[in-house]
């Protein structure tokens, strides 16, 4: 099979030659510029590491490196929401379009949230002085469209497409603080509703600009929204279903109007009791199956309406385990959530404590692994 065949069956939830192997399709299934350093140096691949997105650190994947390592799918990406800067106030420090203020500690390689506009403002001074950024056009097509006509034309490799930072839920709450966020879902719903609303709007922009021009040639598309912790859902069922389920039955119904691609969710941690309403609402693909949060019995529920993308432990095998470690992983992964309907992946993207031997390990033993 060529690679598009294989990852087409398994997000049809049928069986393929061998299971579909996904590296940086997605700004949630993609590397850390530490690890991705190493990687290539393992391979001598001698390429300039461009960003994905800047606060997280992430990186665009080469396609030298897709290659060596058999990866299935190919990404066409937008700009990032929260890269969008607005001043920059040091080499270290930056506020983004959003107004949320992101700091680089002196260890480490990511930027943190250290500031949220909304902190400490009411819904009167939110509605009376908050200015929404317009999503930019140029920068989220920027590329995109040649990129996806060509890979479309070759017919090589599945499509996946992503905005990158997609979510409507979670970015609210970035701009408002999370803590805020989550007793304003009980106490000041009106609040919620007018973030939500709003932020609704810009997504769907950003998409409808993004999907105008590459829509046509994808087989999935992204949408990245948690709503879970590794022990449980962030609110009670009935909380999203009268909160946040509205907002999110609109994105996807409108993503859905403008292409015929699969929609890849991703949430991490615990999200099964909320999977039934997910499931109604549109989406055909879960990401990334946080193998050590979910029950996986319970998740095997949606076999039949779900295609699972992800599994591999990214806590424990991947950055402590041994290479046989690794391989066992991979095999028990392929045998619990396939053979029909799962594309394989890290949980989430692969960091910096991660070695470049293990990664290379998961990739390198997933297409020996018999169906």
């Amino acid at each position: 099979m060529k690679p598009r065949e294989r990852v087409l069956k398994a997000i049809n939830l049928e069986k393929p030659d061998r299971i579909p192997i996904d590296l940086g399709s997605t700004n949630c299934t993609s590397m850390t510029v530490p690890p991705y350093e190493k990687v290539k140096e393992k391979l001598s691949i001698d390429a300039p590491t461009k960003l994905m997105m800047k606060n997280f650190q992430l990186a665009e994947i080469d396609e030298r490196v897709l290659e060596e390592l058999k990866i299935d799918t190919r990404a066409v990406h937008g700009f990032s929401a929260s890269d969008a800067i607005k001043e920059e106030i040091s080499k270290n420090v930056y506020i983004n379009q959003f107004g949320i203020k992101y700091k680089r500690p002196s260890i480490g390689e990511r930027y943190d949230m250290v500031e949220h506009p909304l902190d400490g403002v009411s819904l009167e001074e939110y509605e009376e002085e908050y200015v929404w950024p317009e999503p930019e056009e140029e920068k989220i097509v920027q590329n995109a469209e040649e990129r996806a006509r060509k890979l479309y034309e070759e017919d090589k490799y599945a499509i996946v497409g992503d905005v990158v930072e997609s979510g409507i839920f979670e970015p609210s709450w970035y701009i408002r603080g999370m803590q805020n966020f989550l007793i304003d879902l009980i106490r000041n719903k009106e609040y919620v509703h007018k973030l939500l609303s709003d932020m609704l709007e810009f997504q769907i922009k950003r998409y409808e600009i993004f999907l105008d021009r590459v829509g046509e040639y994808l087989d999935i598309v992204f949408v990245g929204d948690d709503l879970a912790t590794t022990d449980k859902t962030l609110m009670s069922k009935d909380t999203y279903r009268e909160m946040v389920k509205p907002y999110q039955k609109k994105y996807f119904d409108n993503i859905k109007s403008m292409t015929d691609a699969k929609l890849l969710y991703h949430s991490d941690g615990n999200i099964v009791d909320f999977l039934d309403d997910l499931v109604e609402i549109g989406i055909d693909i879960l990401n990334p199956i946080e193998t050590s949060a979910l029950d996986l019995n319970k998740l095997k529920e949606f076999e039949d309406d779900l295609c699972f993308w992800g599994g591999i432990d990214n806590i424990e095998v991947l950055p402590n385990g041994t290479k046989k470690d690794v391989k066992q992983e991979v095999k028990k992964r392929i045998h619990q959530l396939g053979p029909n309907g799962y594309v394989l992946a890290s949980v989430h993207n692969i960091q910096a404590d991660v070695p470049a031997e293990n990664a290379l390990t998961m990739f390198r033993t997933a297409p020996q692994v018999k169906l």
